[in-house]
């Protein structure tokens, strides 16, 4: 059972990462899909499963669970995925009174453990359904930890030590660190676009048989932790006041335009722009081209009824325009003719904070791939 998990989490998350796409906004942007860092802390139990172990999960309940903490660090690169480092502390305790034929053995172990290490993050969630803006979310990591452990085993019905850390016993010796594979599958609630609480379940498959001193058929011990926590999320989008924009700043609010609901409308009569006259062969003007470019700011499988309030901090010289195609609302802003100026705006909009910003292009009001003659 063990090892089937084990071997399902490595799978699940390496076919998550190396499905990764380079950008989060084709599909669609949550309040976090911004990269950001996570900082955590969890509390919770953690069960010794080994030699000197014969019970289940809820069985250890009732005497052979520990308090266990840890402290967590971690990046997100997108909506889907990161890498954290976490330090965590916790006791351990487990007996076991009888071999598997049914004679006593009455041993019983009682230590602490001391772990840190490096993790890779993966979220189930936005990874197979989409991102979105949804309160629950599955994840789950996987990593490489060094672990260090202080114990005691005794024998259960005299209290007599059988071996303990620093007993000097001539021909026998055993290891006190060594190096651990940490997967953890976990739930995530978004109490808002700061602070979430995880619970989660970890499997820690340490990379040798002498955590508990003894040695009979288990050849790597096992520890696993159950944990909630709280975690803060430093948000660029709302942690970063907007810098001093190159171009014309503006303090008021930006209007949000939805073309497709104002294009039945008449149009406003607007001059022709005046042509570009080039140097090298000045009788020749450029014509007005048919598509134009933006800046795409942000996307979702649903609408955002108040995407002003989203960016708010954030100063933009144009109105943001809602597209809906294919089932995806898209938001924009700017028109531009000329590639390299809309590439330039969307610099300073990941200046400002919105780091997904890029340019895209548009026909008819209908989203068009850009090709190279396109940017000349």
């Amino acid at each position: 059972m063990k090892t089937a998990l084990l071997r399902a989490s490595f799978v699940l998350l390496f076919i998550g990462f190396f499905s990764l796409e380079g950008g989060s906004q084709n599909i669609g942007n949550t309040a976090r899909s911004y990269r950001h860092w996570e900082l955590g802390l969890q509390l919770g139990f953690g069960q010794y499963y080994g030699d000197v172990s014969d019970k289940g999960y809820f069985e250890k309940l009732s005497g052979e669970s520990r308090f266990s903490g840890s402290l967590l660090g971690r990046w997100h690169a997108n909506d889907r995925y990161g890498v954290g480092f976490q330090v965590q502390n916790s006791g351990l305790y487990s007996r076991k009174d009888n071999y598997a034929n049914g004679s006593p053995l009455n041993l019983e172990y009682s230590g602490r453990v001391f772990e840190i290490g490096v993790h890779g993050y993966l979220n189930f969630s936005n990874l197979f359904l989409g991102p979105s803006d949804r309160h629950f979310s599955f994840y789950g990591t996987i990593g490489l930890s060094y672990i260090n452990w202080n114990g005691t085993l005794k024998n259960s019905l005299t209290g007599n030590v059988v071996y303990e850390n620093g007993i000097n016993i001539p021909g026998v010796g055993y290891k006190t660190s060594g190096a651990v594979i940490p997967t953890t599958l976990g739930l995530s609630y978004a109490i808002n676009n700061n602070l979430s609480i995880d619970l989660s379940g970890s499997l820690h498959l340490v990379l040798s048989d002498d955590v508990d001193f003894y040695a009979d058929g288990f050849k790597n011990d096992i520890l696993l932790f159950t944990h909630i926590g709280l975690s803060y999320h430093l948000n660029p989008n709302r942690s970063k006041r907007a810098k001093t924009p190159r171009g014309r700043p503006s303090d008021q609010p930006v209007d949000v335009l939805d073309l497709e609901k104002v294009t039945n409308r008449e149009p406003t009569q607007k001059p022709d722009p005046l042509p570009v006259i080039t140097l090298e062969r000045p009788e020749k003007a450029v014509a007005h081209k048919d598509f134009e470019f933006r800046v795409q700011i942000f996307a979702k499988s649903k609408p955002m009824p108040n995407i002003k309030a989203y960016f708010s901090g954030i100063n933009f010289e144009y109105p943001i325009v809602e597209n809906t195609q294919m089932g995806l609302y898209r938001y924009s802003t700017g028109s531009f003719q000329n590639f390299n100026e809309a590439a330039r705006y969307a610099e300073q909009l990941r200046q400002r904070g919105i780091h997904d910003a890029f340019v895209v292009a548009y026909r008819n009001n209908q989203r068009i791939s850009i090709s190279s003659e396109m940017k000349q």
